[in-house]
């Protein structure tokens, strides 16, 4: 199969960009992932003067390519957002409706406005990525559970970031997105009340894309594995699981990617519980194995798994037919998979700089056993074969920005 393409990963969270641009990368490639979009923080100052530190660390010591979606919380980013695209290559930006506290705040209404004006003012390939939740729902929510609950478990955790303040802020970032005229593109779908305006907002004439992630589509809030799998939004109870895979099925959910964020156990802290842990988790070496293991479950058809984890964020984000397929003229990014081989999920054999991993301890049937950059063997059965070769992609401006699948027949097709 082609080479995986995450788009939602953050690196340099716990340790420096330039050493999990490293470690995290080296995890992705072994486990089948070839590309990656990066979703750059900075929560007040200007991108400009880290950008090349940014790219030159993917350059220089990532195994995989990769792409930039910076965050924008600021009047003054907002500003600058046509400098990032012309200087930088940069086609898609990220804004949070809800914050994290203690780390980032919400943007207002006004700037999200202002922020998709100027995305779309790019043309019609520049993407807006959404987190959608509403931050006065959320704060709310959070506050009165920690009044209500000094401890609890990992399903008490989903109190704190309700559905319902995913889909209101789906349904606001959709008709800011119309008035715009903005690509929304709704980043790790969490739950079914999510889905349902999902589809009233493609009803109403949005043009959306809409990723969900591997660990809401292989996880419920009543995992055995408890804080170590603690993310936001939060891990759910199975009939949004359940909902996510339909989504998957019948192509209302576009991509899947990981919002990979990986943590060490000592700054994780599961032991601290309800609200003491940390949220976040590593995923990017077991997101292939996780979608092959549930879709087969499920009974989705391979080509679909395929599709929603090669050509079609490729596709939206202006990096295919260089990456997403099998194709003269493309990059020789390939993935051999074993789709039999089982294997107990070990945070050791991930290669990452996480020493837990959300699935640890399941069995997961279906890995890659050979992975090809570039044309070069990389990843020999698990194994670094290769050294380091993956580069930034700057993105030159292009026409319109695929919203969408291809029908099953046709997904592995060049």
């Amino acid at each position: 199969m082609p080479g995986v393409f995450d788009p939602h990963v953050h690196i340099g969270i716990e340790r420096s960009f330039e050493e999990e641009a490293e470690t995290e990368t080296r995890a992705a490639l072994i486990g089948g992932v070839t590309t990656i979009g990066i979703f750059l923080r900075s929560a007040s100052k200007s991108y400009l003067d880290d950008l090349p530190g940014f790219r030159s660390a993917m350059d220089e010591r990532s195994y995989v390519d990769s792409i930039f979606h910076p965050q924008i919380f600021t009047r003054e980013q907002i500003a600058e957002i046509p400098l990032y695209a012309e200087n930088y290559g940069i086609r898609s930006f990220k804004f949070y409706m809800s914050g994290l506290p203690g780390v980032v705040d919400s943007i207002t209404d006004d700037l999200l406005l202002e922020g998709f004006r100027t995305v779309a003012a790019l043309g019609p390939d520049a993407v807006t990525c959404v987190h959608c939740e509403n931050g006065a729902l959320v704060d709310q929510a959070r506050a009165s559970l920690k009044q209500r609950r000094s401890g609890g478990t990992l399903a008490d955790w989903a109190e704190a970031h309700p559905p319902e303040a995913e889909a209101l802020a789906i349904q606001t970032a959709a008709f800011l997105a119309r008035l715009a005229g903005a690509h929304l593109y709704v980043v790790h779908l969490s739950s079914l009340d999510g889905m349902a305006a999902v589809k009233a907002a493609r009803q109403a004439g949005t043009r959306l894309t809409v990723e969900t992630t591997t660990p809401y589509l292989g996880l419920t809030s009543d995992d055995s594995n408890g804080f170590l799998i603690k993310m936001v939004p939060p891990i759910r109870a199975k009939a949004h699981g359940d909902a996510l895979w339909f989504g998957v099925a019948d192509a209302t959910i576009d991509t899947v990617g990981t919002d990979n964020t990986s943590r060490s156990l000592s700054t994780k802290r599961p032991e601290a519980g309800l609200h003491g842990s940390k949220p976040g988790l590593p995923a990017l070496g077991t997101h292939l194995p996780v979608l092959l293991h549930y879709g087969r479950l499920r009974g989705i058809p391979l080509e679909v798994l395929v599709d929603c984890a090669t050509r079609a964020p490729a596709t939206v984000y202006g990096i295919y037919p260089q990456k997403g397929t099998i194709a003269i003229g493309s990059d020789a990014d390939l993935v051999l998979v074993d789709p039999d081989l089982e294997r107990v999920v070990n945070a050791t054999d991930l290669n990452g700089m996480s020493d837990f991993s959300p699935f640890q301890g399941k069995t997961l049937r279906g890995w890659p056993v050979m992975t090809i950059k570039g044309g070069t063997i990389a990843v020999r059965d698990g194994r670094l074969v290769a050294p380091s070769a993956g580069r930034y992609l700057p993105r030159p401006a292009r026409g319109n920005a695929a919203c969408g699948r291809l029908t099953p027949d046709s997904a592995l097709t060049p």
